[in-house]
């Protein structure tokens, strides 16, 4: 996908003017080169490229670049644009999009939808905002008789405003968006199958934000969705609707509704709340790229921090209905419970687990039973379908033992998934389906030769019914070592994989992984990535080869020291050799001054004083020991180069916030620039293995079919790959609706919700990182990895498996 985005926004502090130096910058560049041979469909060499820039003038003004650009590309023509570039600048509260860009007002309005052409938002410190946009969302694409995969589609241009008034205790806003088809884009005739007409939308969507108690929270959103499904026909409609005056209305007009409620209230260290929702069948917006409709949803949710924070406790019950308008055959009904569990026990042992509970009831109403029955009690239950579907996961960490020349740590994860499906309260058959995973893992690691062994094995079971069953295991053996003073990094991993069904072995799978990552004069990094995966079985041999080379340089500006040493003074001593002569230096604006007995005192307060109480343990301790050596000196030159090193060491975790806050917001961005590639990679990765598992002859529910074990064994990994791809493709787009709304670097300096929590989770750790490595990158990679993690993780208790909606080029 051809990808090119450019970013640009400014942001001024007049309370720093003169306190900071007049010019910094800093940025980076990175570059990656992928080689591929293999059997997949995929490109056999790719290449991407980043980078960053950052202006700081005199601290009160900021002006950040990025951009991307990848060679990956499309081979049918399609509506949508890939080649982006867009320009975001900002100016205090004020913020311009233009270019190639994407907005959102709500979820049923503007939701996300990429345009070409310009927004801005107006967020002024007063109780007034507004945000508005206009552009082309689709561009005119004519059949194409040649190739089967292209989309046809009319040229789009859409427009939009929200406003939003905070008063004292609640906040108010209203939406309206318009979004029609241009019928006269196409020249060239198309086949009436492609059921393409010329759309016209208009849609009004009333917000409000309630404060109760000072801490209670009330959100209220309603939207009304008008639509001419097609815009050529002139019959005028029996009566306008509450947009026709802007909305062309004819006898193909509808109007949808969507309300949506929530409360949270802040209760002890977490959070209490529920939700309600309720979409009208077929609602639709212009504005999103597919919407889930029919629906009705009810939700409950609570967290809380517990044992001095040490253990942090989810619990999500929802429930959820269609067929809200009785126009279909069947109903259904789900319901979804979902608790998650992370103990931190000591600094050696930490646990998580979690457990789900997703439930679906469906009553098909068969029309003959319908019209035959003589009572309405007559034929209840006969056709009902019931599915239960559990999951649990546990999770150990044990640091067996600890020393300054050995470690010895362990963990273990398991999981377990089972499927129930029930027809007239009786399991059918074939209908009870369980799967096991386990992985065991034990690492050894030698800290002063840099190195580390890790041995893992891993065990996945799962059974099909009564008699069906499936049976993959093998190790994995890692080593990692670390070279050049820790400037090489490198790690060689191989493992072996192999499958049984019913006893019978399937096929046999080796890897091997090779990683390095070399750090050179601080500032570049190289790395290379090399895999070779062999797969031997009766139905598939082959192996692919994948190497992966990347560059990646960071720069800042000098910082220069410009102050003079002044000349040392003549020692005076005591008779206990201590220098009874007054010291004086400056630190961080403040100057110490005194005999050293009295700077002793000085720099014992400071340390103890409340700004330095959220120092993390591990550095609490080292400060100990280097304000300890400070007061062990008895001289003027070493105790003042002493303690200038103790008073950077106890601001660095201080310091280091600025740093992570900044280090996160830049992965932050990365992440949504990378989200829209990645989503059209798993939209497409789950309709392959979709289109796989409907085109299967077994997939025929409705006639019993014969088949081998080893075909029923094939079907039935092909239904567990197409669940997994489709958790991750519905996990990543809740996150992708919640990374849209971070802007500024605000929401991280001030976070809220799950972004708070991951800060008070990540920043320790993230500081013990960057203390010993000073490496900013690394810092990012870790900051990237645990933030996917962690909303991935989160994911799993907020969001049905079943709220996905295509996108992009396959929607059958």
């Amino acid at each position: 996908m051809m990808c090119c985005t450019f970013g640009f926004s400014q942001s001024i502090n007049f309370d720093q003017l003169g306190k900071e130096k007049l010019l910094r910058y800093n940025g980076g560049i990175s570059t990656s080169a992928v080689l591929y041979d293999g059997t997949a469909n995929r490109q056999s060499f790719t290449y991407f490229l980043s980078g960053s820039l950052n202006f700081n003038i005199g601290g009160i003004y900021s002006i950040p670049l990025s951009f991307t650009y990848s060679n990956q590309d499309f081979a049918f023509p399609n509506p949508f644009k890939f080649n982006r570039l867009s320009l975001h600048p900002s100016y205090k509260w004020a913020t311009a999009h233009i270019g190639d860009v994407n907005m959102t007002f709500s979820p049923y309005t503007l939701s996300g939808h990429q345009f070409s052409g310009a927004g801005f938002d107006l967020n002024p410190e007063g109780k007034f905002k507004i945000s508005a946009m206009y552009g082309r969302f689709l561009k005119a694409t004519e059949y194409n008789t040649e190739e089967p995969r292209a989309l046809t589609a009319y040229k789009r241009i859409g427009y939009g405003i929200k406003t939003a008034y905070d008063l004292d205790f609640m906040k108010v806003g209203i939406i309206l968006f318009k979004a029609s088809d241009d019928e006269n884009s196409l020249e060239n005739p198309f086949p009436i199958e492609l059921g393409l007409t010329p759309k016209d939308n208009a849609v009004l969507s009333f917000e409000s934000e309630i404060r109760l108690l000072d801490k209670a929270q009330i959100r209220i959103e309603y939207a009304i969705s008008g639509v001419t499904e097609d815009a050529r026909l002139t019959v005028a409609p029996a009566s306008n609707g509450i947009l026709s005056f802007m909305l062309n209305e004819n006898i193909s007009t509808n109007y949808y509704k969507a309300l949506s409620a929530s409360f949270s209230y802040p209760a002890g260290k977490g959070t209490v709340g529920a939700g309600y929702e309720r979409i009208d069948p077929e609602y639709k917006t212009l504005g999103a790229y597919y919407f889930n409709n029919d629906l009705e949803n009810i939700t409950l949710n609570a967290s809380q921090t517990l044992l001095n924070n040490k253990v942090n406790l989810s619990i999500n019950a929802g429930l959820q209905q269609d067929n809200l308008d009785n126009a279909k055959k069947s109903d259904q009904q789900r319901i979804v419970s979902a608790i998650n569990l992370n103990y931190t026990a000591s600094e050696r042992l930490g646990i998580n687990a979690g457990y789900s509970n997703f439930q679906t009831y469906t009553n098909i109403r068969d029309q003959f039973d319908y019209i035959n029955q003589v009572g309405k009690f007559d034929n209840i239950d006969t056709l009902n379908y019931r599915q239960i579907s559990q999951n649990a996961n546990l999770g150990i960490n044990y640091i067996l033992k600890k020393t300054e020349n050995k470690q010895h740590s362990a963990n273990l994860n398991l999981v377990y998934q089972n499927s129930n499906n029930q027809q007239e309260g009786e399991i059918i058959e074939g209908g009870n389906n369980a799967f096991y995973n386990g992985m065991a893992g034990y690492t050894l690691g030698y800290p002063k030769q840099n190195l580390t062994v890790s041995l893992a094995a891993n065990t996945s079971y799962n059974t099909i019914g009564e008699s069906d069953n499936n049976l993959t295991l093998g190790p994995t053996l890692a080593v990692g070592k670390q070279f050049i003073d820790k400037q090489l990094r490198t790690n060689l991993s191989t493992s072996y994989n192999t499958s049984y069904a019913n006893g019978q072995q399937q096929n046999n799978i080796y890897n091997f992984r090779l990683s390095s990552n070399y750090a050179l004069f601080e500032k570049h990094n190289l790395s290379l990535n090399f895999l070779a995966l062999f797969r031997n079985s009766s139905l598939n041999t082959g192996r692919d080869l994948t190497i992966t080379v990347g560059y990646n340089y960071t720069f800042d500006n000098f910082n220069l020291n410009l102050e003079l040493e002044g000349r040392t003074q003549r020692a005076n001593t005591n008779p206990l050799g201590i220098s009874t002569n007054t010291l004086s230096f400056r630190y961080r604006n403040v100057t110490y001054s005194g005999t050293i007995p009295e700077l002793n005192r000085q720099l014992s307060n400071v340390f103890q004083s409340t700004q330095f109480d959220n120092i993390p343990l591990f550095k609490n301790n080292e400060l100990t020991l280097l304000l300890a050596l400070v007061k062990d000196q008895k001289q003027e030159q070493p105790y003042k180069e002493n303690a200038i090193i103790f008073l950077k060491e106890l601001y660095s975790f201080e310091d280091f916030l600025a740093t992570f806050n900044n280090a996160l917001f830049s992965v932050i961005q990365k992440i949504k620039l990378d989200m829209h590639n990645i989503d059209l990679t798993l939209e497409n990765s789950f309709v392959d293995s979709k289109v796989k598992v409907d085109a299967h002859p077994l997939n025929k529910k409705d006639e019993e079919i014969e088949a081998t074990e080893e075909e029923r064994s094939a079907f039935n990994t092909l239904l567990a790959e197409r669940e997994e791809r489709l958790q991750k493709l519905v996990g990543h787009r809740w996150m992708q609706r919640i990374f849209i709304e971070f802007k500024s670097i605000d929401v991280v300096q001030k976070p809220e919700g799950f972004l708070k929590e991951f800060k008070q989770w990540a920043s320790i750790k993230s500081f013990e990182i960057f203390d010993q490595t000073k490496d900013l990158s690394e810092l990012k990679d870790y900051i990237e990895n645990k933030i996917i993690d962690f909303y991935y993780k989160k994911s799993l208790g907020n969001v049905s498996p079943d709220d996905f909606k295509l996108k992009y080029i396959n929607k059958n």
